[in-house]
């Protein structure tokens, strides 16, 4: 009887000892004579006997549930193309970049200029044009060899985000205009209606053409602009009647243009900072 008193004794004491207390964080979640391990969204579970009684686990992650920076950017962000050709190719990591990902930037470093078109191939993925910031414009030029260059990807094409001087490679007209020291001003062309909004900051010419279906209009300056700061207002009446144009808010103009069929005016204004002031009117052109 006492031997099976004590063996009873001994059995609650080992199945005691095989429970586990279970705390996450510090905190008590449970206790039990299993611990299982379950695995989560992107989480990957696994354990294996190791010396003696000890089981050792460890966690992972999956890679087609949770992105690793491979597969968003890769490890690095400086390419050189270096196969002598336009269309250039190289690598932005040293293992494998899944996809072209919209807003990966990185510093592009090529071994023959990009004249023209040129376009780039990154870890084999396929080539992508080459464009100057606007996402239209050819390089035409402006990616030399030797010379990093800023590049970020929209989702289409790769564009030059700057950084390369170009050398000096004359590209186009506005180019040898830099070089010439002339000042080419920018144009605006307005839409015409009853009330136009002319945007001072959008350029130094604004150009609008009258409708016979609107009928005459007043244009106002959306600010008095700069002082010192000129601007040019290019008017052109269409074929069918005459149209009388106003300048309202933010001018101190001579009075209303007074158009004639098919004529066209021009005129300058100047900025005080307060007001455009108007200088010069030629119409009748």
């Amino acid at each position: 009887m006492k031997l099976a008193v004590a063996f009873l004794f001994i059995s609650l004491a080992e199945a005691c000892a095989q429970n586990i207390a279970v705390q996450v964080g510090g905190k008590a979640v449970g206790s039990g004579t299993t611990l299982n391990f379950e695995s989560g969204n992107g989480v990957i579970q696994s354990c294996h006997p190791d010396s003696g009684s000890r089981i050792t686990c460890m966690s992972a992650f999956d890679s087609a549930v949770m992105a690793g920076q491979e597969s968003i950017h890769g490890t690095h962000n400086y390419c050189v193309s270096v196969n002598k050709s336009t269309s250039y190719a190289c690598r932005i990591s040293n293992s494998s970049l899944m996809a072209y990902n919209t807003g990966m930037t990185f510093v592009l470093m090529v071994d023959v200029p990009c004249d023209a078109q040129c376009s780039l191939n990154l870890h084999g993925l396929g080539p992508v044009s080459i464009k100057r910031s606007d996402g239209v414009t050819d390089p035409g030029g402006t990616l030399a060899a030797g010379q990093p260059q800023w590049v970020f990807y929209d989702g289409k094409v790769f564009r030059l985000m700057g950084g390369g001087g170009g050398g000096s490679r004359v590209t186009d007209d506005r180019d040898r205009d830099v070089l010439g020291r002339r000042f080419i001003a920018g144009m605006d062309s307005m839409t015409y209606a009853r009330a136009v909004q002319l945007e001072t900051t959008a350029g130094d010419v604004h150009k609008i053409s009258t409708s016979n279906a609107v009928g005459n209009a007043t244009i106002n300056a959306t600010t008095a602009g700069l002082p010192g700061q000129h601007m040019w207002v290019i008017v052109l009446n269409d074929q069918i009647s005459a149209k009388t144009v106003s300048f309202g808010n933010n001018f101190k103009s001579a009075g209303p243009l007074m158009g004639s069929p098919g004529k066209s005016a021009t005129l300058q204004f100047i900025s005080d900072g307060t007001a455009w002031y108007e200088v010069a009117r030629t119409t009748n052109l």
